[in-house]
């Protein structure tokens, strides 16, 4: 073999496990956002997209109402296709051992429509998603069965 061809092979080979990723990871698209509730912007919500098929993606929402999903924590974005979206509020009390700070648990606030009941969907395509939701209606104040 010359040592072009050996040179062109192993490079082929080199670009190939580069751009393949984890094996274990599905193609992805970035996925961001901004959330509103009656035009406010909804601060600490989990905004969560669930696949027809896979692992479902999460992001939390900052003082602004923008997100960004996670597949995994060290993994950016959502898997490719349909998914329904789900968009709560609540939470559980957290930390306070062992030195963590401790987190009060909070009642659901996003209609259930958003969440427990979601009339949403988007579909996730390949590259940058930018996916906004304009949330409407009345604040409840319950607990999610979700949760």
């Amino acid at each position: 073999m010359r040592a072009s061809t050996l040179f062109l092979a192993a490079a082929v080979v080199v670009a190939a496990i580069g751009c393949g990723g984890d094996a274990n990871t599905p193609p992805l698209g970035e996925v961001t956002g901004h959330v509103t509730l009656n035009g406010e912007p909804l601060d600490g919500a989990t905004v969560e997209f669930i696949p027809e098929n896979g692992r479902p993606s999460i992001g939390l929402t900052d003082g602004g109402g923008n997100y960004s999903l996670q597949f995994r924590a060290d993994t950016p974005g959502a898997v490719l296709g349909k998914h329904s979206v789900r968009i709560t509020s609540q939470r559980s009390a957290s930390g306070g051992e062992g030195g963590d700070e401790f987190v009060a648990a909070r009642k659901e606030t996003v209609p259930v429509q958003y969440n427990d009941e979601t009339t949403l969907s988007v579909e996730v395509k390949s590259g940058s998603n930018k996916l906004d939701f304009p949330l409407e209606g009345k604040r409840s104040r319950r607990a999610s069965a979700g949760a």
